[in-house]
Protein backbone atom coordinates (compact mmCIF):
# COMPACT_ATOMS: atom_id res chain seq x y z
CA UNK A 1 0.00 0.00 0.00
CA UNK A 2 1.30 3.44 -0.95
CA UNK A 3 2.02 5.84 1.89
CA UNK A 4 -0.10 9.00 1.95
CA UNK A 5 1.29 12.13 3.63
CA UNK A 6 -1.48 14.41 4.88
CA UNK A 7 -0.35 18.01 5.40
CA UNK A 8 -2.29 20.35 7.70
CA UNK A 9 -1.09 23.93 8.23
CA UNK A 10 -2.42 25.49 11.42
CA UNK A 11 -2.28 28.58 13.54
CA UNK A 12 -4.00 29.17 16.89
CA UNK A 13 -6.96 26.86 16.40
CA UNK A 14 -6.26 23.79 18.54
CA UNK A 15 -9.90 22.72 18.94
CA UNK A 16 -10.60 22.81 15.22
CA UNK A 17 -7.27 21.11 14.53
CA UNK A 18 -8.20 18.23 16.83
CA UNK A 19 -11.41 17.71 14.86
CA UNK A 20 -9.45 17.69 11.60
CA UNK A 21 -6.93 15.18 12.98
CA UNK A 22 -9.68 12.90 14.26
CA UNK A 23 -11.23 12.81 10.78
CA UNK A 24 -7.90 11.87 9.18
CA UNK A 25 -7.09 9.10 11.63
CA UNK A 26 -10.62 7.73 11.15
CA UNK A 27 -9.91 7.10 7.45
CA UNK A 28 -10.61 3.64 6.08
CA UNK A 29 -7.20 3.88 4.38
CA UNK A 30 -4.68 3.52 7.17
CA UNK A 31 -1.22 3.73 5.58
CA UNK A 32 -0.66 7.41 6.18
CA UNK A 33 1.34 9.97 8.08
CA UNK A 34 0.03 13.35 9.17
CA UNK A 35 2.34 16.36 9.12
CA UNK A 36 0.96 19.29 11.09
CA UNK A 37 2.78 22.49 10.18
CA UNK A 38 2.42 24.90 13.11
CA UNK A 39 2.88 28.26 11.46
CA UNK A 40 4.67 30.41 14.03
CA UNK A 41 4.64 30.62 17.83
CA UNK A 42 1.60 28.72 19.09
CA UNK A 43 2.01 27.14 22.55
CA UNK A 44 -1.65 26.02 22.94
CA UNK A 45 -1.54 24.08 19.69
CA UNK A 46 1.84 22.56 20.52
CA UNK A 47 0.49 21.41 23.90
CA UNK A 48 -2.54 19.80 22.26
CA UNK A 49 -0.34 18.00 19.73
CA UNK A 50 2.03 16.77 22.45
CA UNK A 51 -0.91 15.11 24.18
CA UNK A 52 -2.37 13.61 20.98
CA UNK A 53 -1.61 9.89 21.17
CA UNK A 54 -0.99 8.85 17.57
CA UNK A 55 2.36 7.50 16.29
CA UNK A 56 1.56 8.51 12.69
CA UNK A 57 1.52 12.20 13.69
CA UNK A 58 4.53 14.42 12.89
CA UNK A 59 4.85 18.08 13.85
CA UNK A 60 6.83 20.81 12.11
CA UNK A 61 6.92 24.24 13.74
CA UNK A 62 7.93 27.30 11.75
CA UNK A 63 9.97 29.89 13.63
CA UNK A 64 7.78 32.64 12.18
CA UNK A 65 4.53 32.77 10.25
CA UNK A 66 4.95 31.88 6.58
CA UNK A 67 1.34 31.82 5.42
CA UNK A 68 -0.74 28.87 4.16
CA UNK A 69 1.01 28.25 0.83
CA UNK A 70 4.62 28.24 2.09
CA UNK A 71 3.53 26.28 5.20
CA UNK A 72 2.05 23.54 3.02
CA UNK A 73 5.18 23.55 0.85
CA UNK A 74 7.33 23.14 3.97
CA UNK A 75 5.26 20.12 5.02
CA UNK A 76 5.64 18.59 1.56
CA UNK A 77 9.42 18.98 1.76
CA UNK A 78 9.66 16.59 4.71
CA UNK A 79 6.89 14.23 3.61
CA UNK A 80 7.78 10.55 3.19
CA UNK A 81 4.64 9.58 1.30
CA UNK A 82 4.15 8.67 -2.34
CA UNK A 83 0.94 10.72 -2.30
CA UNK A 84 0.28 14.13 -0.77
CA UNK A 85 -3.10 15.20 0.59
CA UNK A 86 -3.98 18.57 2.07
CA UNK A 87 -6.46 19.56 4.74
CA UNK A 88 -7.10 22.90 6.45
CA UNK A 89 -7.12 22.89 10.24
CA UNK A 90 -10.80 23.87 10.52
CA UNK A 91 -12.12 21.35 7.98
CA UNK A 92 -12.57 17.57 8.04
CA UNK A 93 -12.89 14.49 5.85
CA UNK A 94 -15.48 11.77 5.65
CA UNK A 95 -14.08 8.34 6.48
CA UNK A 96 -13.74 6.99 2.93
CA UNK A 97 -12.16 10.04 1.37
CA UNK A 98 -8.64 8.74 0.75
CA UNK A 99 -9.72 5.22 -0.15
CA UNK A 100 -12.20 6.44 -2.79
CA UNK A 101 -9.69 8.82 -4.34
CA UNK A 102 -6.79 6.38 -4.40
CA UNK A 103 -8.94 3.89 -6.27
CA UNK A 104 -9.41 6.42 -9.09
CA UNK A 105 -5.78 6.89 -10.24
CA UNK A 106 -2.25 5.51 -10.11
CA UNK A 107 1.02 7.03 -8.93
CA UNK A 108 2.51 7.33 -12.39
CA UNK A 109 -0.31 9.56 -13.62
CA UNK A 110 -0.03 13.36 -13.69
CA UNK A 111 -3.34 13.83 -11.91
CA UNK A 112 -4.86 15.91 -9.13
CA UNK A 113 -7.74 14.10 -7.44
CA UNK A 114 -10.49 16.18 -5.85
CA UNK A 115 -14.08 15.71 -4.70
CA UNK A 116 -17.25 17.60 -3.96
CA UNK A 117 -17.65 19.14 -0.51
CA UNK A 118 -20.30 19.83 2.07
CA UNK A 119 -19.89 23.53 2.90
CA UNK A 120 -21.35 24.53 6.26
CA UNK A 121 -22.04 28.21 6.95
CA UNK A 122 -23.91 29.78 9.88
CA UNK A 123 -26.97 30.17 7.63
CA UNK A 124 -27.13 26.91 5.66
CA UNK A 125 -25.32 23.88 4.29
CA UNK A 126 -24.46 23.55 0.61
CA UNK A 127 -23.01 20.90 -1.68
CA UNK A 128 -20.32 22.54 -3.80
CA UNK A 129 -19.72 22.45 -6.67
CA UNK A 130 -23.29 21.86 -7.73
CA UNK A 131 -22.03 19.71 -10.60
CA UNK A 132 -18.62 17.96 -10.57
CA UNK A 133 -15.90 19.56 -12.67
CA UNK A 134 -15.57 17.50 -15.86
CA UNK A 135 -11.89 18.28 -16.41
CA UNK A 136 -12.51 19.41 -20.00
CA UNK A 137 -12.76 23.17 -19.46
CA UNK A 138 -9.46 24.89 -18.56
CA UNK A 139 -9.43 25.26 -14.80
CA UNK A 140 -9.12 29.05 -14.84
CA UNK A 141 -12.17 29.37 -17.08
CA UNK A 142 -14.04 26.84 -14.96
CA UNK A 143 -13.40 28.88 -11.82
CA UNK A 144 -14.24 32.32 -13.19
CA UNK A 145 -16.63 31.86 -16.12
CA UNK A 146 -19.58 32.33 -13.79
CA UNK A 147 -23.16 32.03 -15.09
CA UNK A 148 -25.01 32.75 -11.86
CA UNK A 149 -25.13 35.47 -9.22
CA UNK A 150 -24.78 32.80 -6.53
CA UNK A 151 -21.59 30.99 -5.59
CA UNK A 152 -21.25 27.23 -5.86
CA UNK A 153 -20.97 26.61 -9.61
CA UNK A 154 -17.21 26.13 -9.50
CA UNK A 155 -15.39 25.01 -6.37
CA UNK A 156 -12.14 23.09 -6.01
CA UNK A 157 -11.37 23.05 -2.30
CA UNK A 158 -7.80 22.66 -1.07
CA UNK A 159 -9.11 20.19 1.52
CA UNK A 160 -10.01 17.85 -1.35
CA UNK A 161 -6.56 17.71 -3.01
CA UNK A 162 -4.69 14.42 -3.41
CA UNK A 163 -1.81 14.06 -5.87
CA UNK A 164 1.51 12.22 -6.37
CA UNK A 165 4.36 13.83 -4.49
CA UNK A 166 6.58 13.83 -7.58
CA UNK A 167 3.98 15.91 -9.42
CA UNK A 168 3.45 18.34 -6.55
CA UNK A 169 7.17 19.08 -6.31
CA UNK A 170 7.11 20.36 -9.91
CA UNK A 171 4.42 22.93 -9.12
CA UNK A 172 3.96 23.78 -5.40
CA UNK A 173 1.61 26.28 -3.81
CA UNK A 174 2.11 29.97 -4.48
CA UNK A 175 3.82 32.15 -1.90
CA UNK A 176 1.45 35.14 -1.97
CA UNK A 177 -1.07 35.52 0.88
CA UNK A 178 -4.03 34.94 -1.45
CA UNK A 179 -4.63 32.56 -4.35
CA UNK A 180 -1.80 30.22 -3.39
CA UNK A 181 -4.06 27.24 -4.11
CA UNK A 182 -5.16 28.60 -7.49
CA UNK A 183 -1.50 29.14 -8.37
CA UNK A 184 -0.96 25.42 -7.78
CA UNK A 185 -3.94 24.51 -9.99
CA UNK A 186 -2.67 26.70 -12.83
CA UNK A 187 0.86 25.36 -12.61
CA UNK A 188 -0.29 21.74 -12.47
CA UNK A 189 -2.63 21.92 -15.44
CA UNK A 190 -0.87 24.42 -17.69
CA UNK A 191 2.81 23.87 -16.95
CA UNK A 192 2.87 20.21 -15.91
CA UNK A 193 0.07 18.97 -18.17
CA UNK A 194 -1.79 17.36 -15.26
CA UNK A 195 -5.49 16.60 -15.38
CA UNK A 196 -7.96 17.21 -12.57
CA UNK A 197 -10.29 14.36 -11.66
CA UNK A 198 -13.18 15.37 -9.42
CA UNK A 199 -15.15 12.50 -7.91
CA UNK A 200 -18.90 13.13 -7.69
CA UNK A 201 -18.86 11.94 -4.07
CA UNK A 202 -19.08 14.38 -1.17
CA UNK A 203 -15.98 13.42 0.83
CA UNK A 204 -14.90 16.61 2.64
CA UNK A 205 -16.62 19.01 5.02
CA UNK A 206 -15.73 22.70 4.85
CA UNK A 207 -16.61 24.84 7.86
CA UNK A 208 -17.02 28.35 6.47
CA UNK A 209 -18.22 31.73 7.57
CA UNK A 210 -20.18 33.92 5.15
CA UNK A 211 -17.16 35.27 3.31
CA UNK A 212 -14.69 32.44 3.40
CA UNK A 213 -15.11 31.36 -0.20
CA UNK A 214 -15.23 34.86 -1.60
CA UNK A 215 -12.37 37.21 -0.90
CA UNK A 216 -13.37 38.44 2.55
CA UNK A 217 -14.09 41.93 3.81
CA UNK A 218 -10.42 42.65 4.47
CA UNK A 219 -9.24 41.43 1.09
CA UNK A 220 -7.35 43.97 -1.05
CA UNK A 221 -8.70 43.36 -4.54
CA UNK A 222 -5.86 45.36 -6.08
CA UNK A 223 -3.39 42.83 -4.66
CA UNK A 224 -5.41 40.04 -6.27
CA UNK A 225 -5.37 41.91 -9.56
CA UNK A 226 -1.58 42.13 -9.33
CA UNK A 227 -1.49 38.38 -8.64
CA UNK A 228 -3.53 37.38 -11.69
CA UNK A 229 -1.51 39.67 -13.93
CA UNK A 230 1.65 38.00 -12.62
CA UNK A 231 0.32 34.66 -13.91
CA UNK A 232 0.78 35.83 -17.50
CA UNK A 233 0.04 33.16 -20.08
CA UNK A 234 -1.34 30.71 -17.48
CA UNK A 235 -4.65 32.64 -17.51
CA UNK A 236 -6.80 32.99 -20.64
CA UNK A 237 -8.30 36.39 -21.58
CA UNK A 238 -11.82 35.10 -20.88
CA UNK A 239 -10.80 33.82 -17.44
CA UNK A 240 -9.01 37.11 -16.69
CA UNK A 241 -12.20 39.02 -17.49
CA UNK A 242 -14.23 36.69 -15.26
CA UNK A 243 -11.81 37.20 -12.37
CA UNK A 244 -12.15 40.98 -12.71
CA UNK A 245 -15.90 41.13 -13.31
CA UNK A 246 -17.03 38.44 -10.86
CA UNK A 247 -14.45 37.78 -8.15
CA UNK A 248 -12.90 41.22 -7.73
CA UNK A 249 -16.03 43.22 -8.59
CA UNK A 250 -17.92 41.39 -5.86
CA UNK A 251 -15.40 42.63 -3.31
CA UNK A 252 -15.31 46.16 -4.68
CA UNK A 253 -19.11 46.31 -4.47
CA UNK A 254 -19.09 44.91 -0.95
CA UNK A 255 -16.84 47.72 0.24
CA UNK A 256 -18.65 50.42 -1.76
CA UNK A 257 -15.71 51.02 -4.09
CA UNK A 258 -17.61 52.25 -7.15
CA UNK A 259 -14.49 53.73 -8.74
CA UNK A 260 -12.96 50.28 -8.42
CA UNK A 261 -15.95 48.73 -10.21
CA UNK A 262 -15.49 51.07 -13.14
CA UNK A 263 -11.76 50.38 -13.18
CA UNK A 264 -12.31 46.61 -13.23
CA UNK A 265 -14.83 46.89 -16.04
CA UNK A 266 -12.31 48.79 -18.17
CA UNK A 267 -9.55 46.37 -17.23
CA UNK A 268 -11.63 43.38 -18.31
CA UNK A 269 -11.98 44.82 -21.82
CA UNK A 270 -8.41 46.10 -22.18
CA UNK A 271 -6.67 42.90 -20.98
CA UNK A 272 -9.43 40.29 -21.19
CA UNK A 273 -12.33 39.06 -23.25
CA UNK A 274 -15.54 39.34 -21.21
CA UNK A 275 -18.52 37.15 -22.02
CA UNK A 276 -22.14 38.27 -21.99
CA UNK A 277 -22.82 36.20 -18.86
CA UNK A 278 -19.86 37.74 -17.04
CA UNK A 279 -21.14 41.20 -17.86
CA UNK A 280 -24.62 40.29 -16.60
CA UNK A 281 -23.24 39.08 -13.28
CA UNK A 282 -21.11 42.22 -13.03
CA UNK A 283 -24.19 44.39 -13.67
CA UNK A 284 -26.04 42.54 -10.91
CA UNK A 285 -23.22 43.25 -8.47
CA UNK A 286 -23.31 46.90 -9.49
CA UNK A 287 -27.08 47.37 -9.32
CA UNK A 288 -28.38 45.01 -6.62
CA UNK A 289 -27.72 45.79 -2.94
CA UNK A 290 -26.06 43.00 -0.96
CA UNK A 291 -29.15 42.64 1.26
CA UNK A 292 -31.36 41.97 -1.76
CA UNK A 293 -28.89 39.43 -3.14
CA UNK A 294 -28.86 37.68 0.23
CA UNK A 295 -32.66 37.49 0.23
CA UNK A 296 -32.66 36.12 -3.30
CA UNK A 297 -30.07 33.53 -2.28
CA UNK A 298 -32.19 32.51 0.72
CA UNK A 299 -35.27 32.16 -1.50
CA UNK A 300 -33.38 30.00 -4.01
CA UNK A 301 -32.11 27.83 -1.17
CA UNK A 302 -35.57 27.43 0.37
CA UNK A 303 -37.38 26.47 -2.82
CA UNK A 304 -34.54 24.20 -3.99
CA UNK A 305 -34.63 22.41 -0.64
CA UNK A 306 -38.41 22.13 -0.61
CA UNK A 307 -38.47 20.73 -4.14
CA UNK A 308 -35.86 18.04 -3.42
CA UNK A 309 -36.42 17.03 0.22
CA UNK A 310 -37.74 13.54 1.03
CA UNK A 311 -41.14 12.98 2.63
CA UNK A 312 -41.18 13.89 6.31
CA UNK A 313 -38.05 16.08 6.20
CA UNK A 314 -38.22 19.80 6.91
CA UNK A 315 -36.55 22.43 4.78
CA UNK A 316 -34.19 23.34 7.61
CA UNK A 317 -32.84 19.78 7.62
CA UNK A 318 -32.16 19.60 3.89
CA UNK A 319 -28.75 20.27 2.30
CA UNK A 320 -29.23 22.96 -0.35
CA UNK A 321 -26.95 22.73 -3.36
CA UNK A 322 -27.04 26.29 -4.60
CA UNK A 323 -25.92 29.60 -3.29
Amino acid sequence: MALVSVIIPTTRRPLQLRRALDSVFAQTYGNLEVIVVVDGHNPETMAMLAAYDEPRLRVLQNDHTLGPGPARNAGAEIARGDWLAFLDDDDEWLAGKLERQLAAASLDEAVLLTCRCRVITPQATYIWPRQPYDGQTPVDLHLWQRHSLFRGEAYVATASYLLPRWLFMQARFGSTPQNEDTTLLLRLTKQCGARIVMLPDVLAVIHADDLRNSLGTNFAWRDALAWIESMGGLVTPRAYAGFCLVVLASQARRTGDYAGLAFLLRRSFVHGKPSFNQLLVFAAFWLLPMELRQRLRAAVQYFTSARRMPMGETVGESHADSK
